[in-house]
């Protein structure tokens, strides 16, 4: 039997991964992501970060460090729909005000990765502020690479980390791809897995290998974002995506062509996958997590299933950085560090219900014990769910075993290395 998805949590309510925007904000993300990254200008050495070369060698380092001043202000750019919100307000934004005396002015402009990289690169390329003192990234698109690799991103102060390190869980805490999070602190994680329509699909199991087979020929959906594509032939042949070799991504790529060749896939599908899953053109899809807690709001699509594929589902991680020449680095570093309060992340996750960075977190839904008690009790009403049931959801605080089948996506150490992953999966999609 495979694990699935439950709607109902352990207390029999309804998980509130259905109820919220899990995944609202990659609807664009996921339409735009690019094959290369090409028009970055730039190559990648995404498995070298920490040893990417500022321009200025002296900035983040523990003397540059002491230099700083708080000046009570921070420019916070993130995605829409992100964090906690009541009647148009930020409660956690306005306690870390309260505490601090830090205005936030917060921007919810991050649409996609390439877009946002676009409109602040010119800045930086010229020595000159984005307007961002924190911005968040994500790790498996090329553009956080880019960010480190031309060294436009500030070392962290480790010592303004106290929250981050005691209670940052395994997932985010030296990470592969920013080992000792040199550079980041994860803001909220989340999957590609694999989805199924129960009403067609009797016996599902728990394995990839149902993209694959032959009796559902026609009817499967894949993703035609080929970073996504390339992972999933990874994984069918039993190989690590963040190990593989370029010998195994050819595997991965005659798999994947056969497939094609046999007539099992429907479409490769940007955003749109879902809504094909929706209306029965395809049984079987790659799929983002959130996207089925979303149509399962509907009972007319309460037989879509998520799947836990015994071979992994890849995990991506949106990660809070500063950027270069950022005004307020101080201030911004005092920002990153509260959402790493276990009491700010149960206010943000009440909402949000991505996978929870702070483990301990749980703990606060269930008991809580300073500010967030007061800032939960007055977003209880519009969220319509006790706290207990985000506090008991596998998709904010997975299990061991779904930590363990987390899978990251393969480092990048130079464009040519992005070009020949592009070479074999991009034709695919394109049915060349």
């Amino acid at each position: 039997m495979s694990e699935e998805f439950s709607l109902l949590g352990s207390d029999g309510s309804i998980d509130p991964s259905f109820w919220r925007g899990l995944t609202q904000r990659r609807l664009s993300r996921r339409n735009v992501l690019k094959a290369a990254g090409a028009g970055a200008g730039a190559s990648l050495l995404w498995g070298e970060m920490a040893g990417a070369s500022l321009p200025n060698a002296k900035v983040g380092t523990p003397t540059w460090w002491k230099k700083q001043k708080v000046h009570h202000v921070v420019n916070f750019a993130n995605w829409p729909l992100y964090i906690d919100v009541l009647n148009g307000k930020h409660l956690s934004l306005e306690q870390f005000t309260k505490t601090t005396g830090i205005k936030v002015n917060y921007y919810e402009v991050i649409e996609d990765n390439a877009s946002f990289y676009a409109k602040i690169r010119p800045s930086l390329a010229a020595g000159q502020y984005t307007g961002y003192d924190v911005v968040v990234m994500t790790n498996n698109n090329p553009e956080l690479g880019y960010l480190f690799e031309n060294g436009w991103v500030v070392p962290l102060d480790h010592k303004l980390m106290t929250n981050f390190n005691r209670y940052a869980g395994p997932l985010v805490k030296n990470p592969s791809w920013d080992r000792g999070n040199k550079y980041t602190m994860a803001w909220q994680s989340g999957w590609t897995s694999v989805a199924y329509n129960a009403k067609h699909v009797k016996d599902p199991g728990d394995s990839i290998q149902i993209l694959f087979d032959k009796k559902y020929a026609g009817k499967v959906g894949m993703l035609s974002d080929p970073f996504e594509l390339g992972s999933a032939g990874l994984l069918a042949i039993g190989v690590e995506p963040f190990s593989s070799t370029e010998k195994e991504w050819s595997k991965a790529a005659k798999k994947l062509q056969q497939q094609r060749s046999d007539g099992i896939v429907q479409a490769y599908y940007d955003q749109s996958y879902i809504q094909h899953l929706k209306n029965g053109d395809t049984i079987v899809s790659q799929c983002y997590s959130g996207d089925i807690f979303q149509a399962n709001l509907n009972s007319k699509y309460k037989d879509l299933t998520l799947m836990y594929p015994r071979e992994g589902l890849m995990l991506w991680t949106d990660n809070m950085c500063i950027p270069l020449y950022a005004q307020n680095p101080l201030d911004a570093m005092k920002l990153m560090d509260f959402y790493y309060s276990p009491m700010s992340q149960a206010v943000v996750e009440y909402y949000n219900d991505y996978i929870c960075p702070v483990p301990s977190a749980r703990q606060q839904l269930l008991h809580p014990t300073g500010w967030d008690a007061a800032a939960l009790k007055k977003m209880a009403p519009s969220i319509g769910l006790p706290t207990s049931v985000t506090a008991k959801a596998p998709t904010v605080f997975p299990s061991g075993r779904l930590v363990s089948l987390s899978k990251n996506y393969y480092p990048f150490k130079t464009q040519e290395e992005i070009n020949t992953w592009t070479n074999l999966f991009l034709p695919i999609i394109q049915g060349a």
